[in-house]
């Protein structure tokens, strides 16, 4: 059989998920004392993880070998998807105790071993029962194309609910308001209140849905026309837009020196220049000059605040 490579770091959930690709591979099954030589581990810590968790993900004992019910693995999740929900359990965390301690009930059920050796640190606003309601009436109508009503800052909105966003680490609600000839606006979802899903449906035309996925920040505005801005990126940074890439970001060149050019289509200024300040001197705004004026000044301005 191929050889499995055992984790450098030996943390008990990489070493249970490589347990398991053995026995998945084995043949003729592994005993406890083999897979304590391949894993460098006592024998007794293989027990545990047989008896007490690999036994809920197919491993079975036949005399003095340990094998994989092929039937009752196929039933469970594999690896990968297992360290996905720690994943999602890791970030979960970031948002409030209320909403973790439904998210794990909820991902408990999916994986019962969530012990895994990953740190998600995604900042986030922390949301109490009432919000994780509030999020889930929206989502329903979002779903459904139900217009809804509710109270913000003491002023009562008509709406229609386009996407829930997730901007800098905030919640947010993108929505045409029907009263004000379907303007698009945003609201804070914390301080959305009384909400109530109406009889009345909409429809959402695909230009729409495709203006919206562009969306880099709160400061998107569908009701301005999207322009291109032309940015060099060094290439000690350029790393981090690959990563990462900005919604629309499209690479259209590539200098000898490594930096890069890219384009990103925004609808307002505030969309980019943010982000430019994070990677200056690393970043160059090369069109439209006026975004390019906009950053020159406001660096000058910091200069001579300084003096």
């Amino acid at each position: 059989m191929p050889k499995v490579e055992r984790p450098s770091n030996n943390s008990k959930w990489e070493r249970i998920n490589t347990i398991y690709e053995l026995l998945k591979q084995s043949c003729d099954g592994m005993s406890i004392q083999d897979l304590s030589k391949q894993m460098d581990v006592s024998t007794k810590t293989i027990q545990r993880d047989l008896y007490e968790v690999l036994g809920e993900y197919g491993a079975v004992k036949q005399g003095r070998m340990w094998k994989l019910d092929s039937k009752k693995a196929e039933d469970n999740l594999n690896s990968n998807e297992r360290i996905i929900l720690g994943i999602l359990d890791e970030m979960a965390k970031n948002a409030g105790s209320s909403f973790y301690g439904k998210a794990h009930s909820l991902l408990k059920q999916i994986s019962q071993q969530l012990e895994h050796p990953i740190f998600a640190n995604v900042e986030s606003e922390s949301l109490d029962e009432s919000h994780i309601e509030l999020f889930s009436l929206l989502e329903k109508a979002i779903k459904t194309k139900h217009t809804v009503s509710f109270t913000y800052k003491k002023h009562l909105f008509d709406v229609q609910p386009l996407k829930l966003a997730f901007f800098d680490s905030f919640w947010y609600l993108l929505a045409l308001d029907i009263q004000d000839d379907n303007k698009f606006k945003k609201f804070y979802l914390k301080s959305i209140n009384d909400l109530t899903i109406q009889d009345n449906t909409f429809s959402i035309n695909t230009t729409l849905e495709e203006r919206l996925k562009k969306a880099n920040s709160i400061w998107f505005d569908l009701d301005k026309e999207l322009f291109d801005v032309h940015l060099l990126i060094d290439k000690e940074v350029m790393t981090y837009f690959e990563r990462k890439p900005l919604k629309g970001q499209t690479i259209i060149g590539k200098d000898a020196d490594g930096s890069v050019e890219i384009i990103v289509p925004i609808t307002h200024e505030m969309e980019i220049v943010p982000l430019i300040f994070w990677y200056v001197p690393y970043l160059k705004v090369l069109e439209p000059q006026w975004i390019a004026d906009i950053v020159k000044e406001k660096i000058q301005a910091y200069h001579q605040s300084l003096q």
